[in-house]
């Protein structure tokens, strides 16, 4: 007799607690390029923005990949959710 395993999205190596993370992190960087930008480019070197905006796009991009993981993470515990629906209504 098979053990049933407990699929849960909460447990998926918190990819959603990442994501958010990652996203926000990206966003504020933009946000705070933007407003140096406008604000005290005479102040902060053009490298410290070219820096700071290369970290804003690989902050943003790994936090759209890790939200795609949670969405997957997501739509595997549904499918899995179903079938032992499904295997209850059987027996």
């Amino acid at each position: 007799m098979p053990r049933k395993k407990n699929i849960s999205v909460y447990s998926d190596l918190k990819t959603g607690f990442f994501s958010k993370l990652f996203l926000s992190i990206g966003f504020s960087l933009v946000i705070l390029f933007i407003v140096i930008k406008t604000f005290f480019l005479d102040l902060i070197g053009e490298d410290v923005l070219n820096i700071m905006i290369a970290f804003s796009i690989i902050f943003l991009g790994l936090g759209f990949i890790i939200y795609f993981f949670y969405f997957q993470f997501k739509r595997l515990a549904d499918i899995a959710r179903e079938i032992e629906e499904g295997d209850e209504q059987i027996k």
